[in-house]
């Protein structure tokens, strides 16, 4: 699908919002309905950067079940964090060659070594060197960029980089997988139905009401509190990624947080992509891969997988919506 200026796709796309109404937006969602579930009971806290929050109906809500989820996300966001030293994750970065134990740890480098391979590439969790000499993470910057997503292995219930001058940050896949863990801490506390939102990588178990899915709306890329489309979820996550997300300037030039590691360089064709699939990791991962990605291979990359559908908007004025989204997927 194609549109011939992507400032007035997405003007078009605001102006059309009309009764939509926006219900606490986050820095990237937005819960969007016409008829907004009045007995939803929500709870908001911080972890990963980010605003996080949990949405449970009122009949089954407690504190301690919002409380549950919140700590999942927090301990994610301690142990992978690449801005704290003292993180797992940066204590294996300093330890090339020595295996790494922990749940969180395996989990997440094991995901990303296999999104790592479904993508070509795309996604590399070992980009740390090049994020440090952008500025977005802080640390010594390296004389040389030395990015490779195979230098971290995975063994059994262990992890390592295998050679020193390689570094890996999580940040394209960790927020993911502290949604998923938030949801298995609500549903080890038996619920059934609620939505967690992480600054935009959300999970909506079950449905708000036995005749109603839960709505979502997809934010507008350049208007903070607008829309460009909605999406009905059940048990399904979702996970956007783009270059208005993070940026800095660099003599002059402003660059996106999007590094491709075939080239160390920032990328900025994505303007905004989304995927939705089954768990939060996943949609993580790959919204950042194909983020990077050039289109054509990142849509034929998503059409090719079940379960997982996706939607971009490019900086050439263009978007594209996946077959199997189409009839789900609402511009607004």
């Amino acid at each position: 699908m194609n549109q011939p200026n992507r400032r007035q796709f997405l003007l078009n796309a605001g102006k059309a919002l009309g009764g939509l109404a926006l219900v606490n937006a986050t820095s990237r969602w937005a819960f969007a309905t016409k008829n907004p579930v009045s007995d939803l009971i929500h709870r908001s806290s911080w972890a990963m950067g980010t605003s996080i929050r949990v949405s449970m109906p009122q009949d089954i809500f407690t504190s301690n079940l919002a409380d549950s989820s919140f700590k999942s996300l927090q301990r994610v966001d301690s142990l992978l964090s690449a801005h704290n030293e003292q993180s797992a994750l940066m204590r294996l970065n300093a330890s090339a060659g020595v295996w790494s134990n922990g749940r969180e740890l395996v989990d997440v480098s094991r995901a990303a070594h296999l999104i790592g391979e479904q993508t070509s590439g795309a996604l590399d969790v070992t980009v740390l060197p090049a994020m440090r000499r952008f500025g977005f993470i802080p640390g010594k910057v390296s004389a040389v960029d030395r990015i490779d997503y195979t230098k971290l292995e995975v063994r059994g219930d262990a992890a390592r980089i295998s050679e020193s001058g390689f570094g890996a940050d999580f940040g394209g896949i960790a927020k993911g997988y502290g949604v998923d863990e938030a949801i298995a801490a609500l549903r080890t506390g038996g619920v059934q139905t609620a939505l967690v939102d992480a600054g935009g990588d959300l999970f909506a178990l079950g449905r708000p009401d036995a005749d109603r899915l839960w709505k979502i709306g997809i934010r507008h890329p350049e208007l903070e509190n607008q829309l460009v489309a909605t999406l009905e979820l059940e048990n399904e996550a979702v996970a956007t990624s783009g270059i208005y997300e993070q940026k800095h300037v660099v003599n002059g030039i402003e660059i996106s947080h999007l590094i491709d590691p075939k080239t160390g360089t920032p990328v900025n064709h994505v303007v905004s992509a989304t995927i939705i699939a089954g768990n939060t990791m996943m949609a993580d991962g790959l919204a950042t891969a194909t983020s990077i990605l050039q289109p054509k291979a990142a849509q034929a990359l998503i059409e090719s997988m079940h379960g997982v559908e996706g939607f971009w908007i490019y900086s050439d004025g263009t978007h594209y919506i996946t077959h199997g989204l189409r009839t789900r997927l609402h511009l607004v």
